[in-house]
């Protein structure tokens, strides 16, 4: 059915329930899809954040290459000095 131009997903009422209570108490009352989006969206974050460690631990020169490389990267993002700016004609 594709009522309100989305997709049904079915759950038990009290799984239904329990992602309303999230909305609300911890969202700030948010609907049933923007809970559960925002609940993927933590999930992924986690995940992600999980696999660095992960990778950290498990390859350090690989971890202290990719470091060194950002950090040299970092330094293109410096912005450019304006010499007219600091002229004094």
């Amino acid at each position: 059915m594709d009522f309100w131009g989305g997709s049904m997903l079915r759950v038990s009422d009290q799984t239904r329930e329990r992602v309303l209570r999230i909305g609300r108490e911890e969202f700030g009352g948010l609907s049933a899809d923007e809970t559960l989006r925002r609940l993927i969206d933590e999930h992924w974050r986690s995940a992600a954040i999980t696999a660095v460690h992960q990778y950290r631990e498990s390859d350090p020169q690989g971890w202290a290459d990719y470091l060194a490389e950002a950090d040299y990267l970092a330094g293109a993002d410096a912005p450019i000095a304006d010499e007219w700016a600091k002229s004094d004609r």
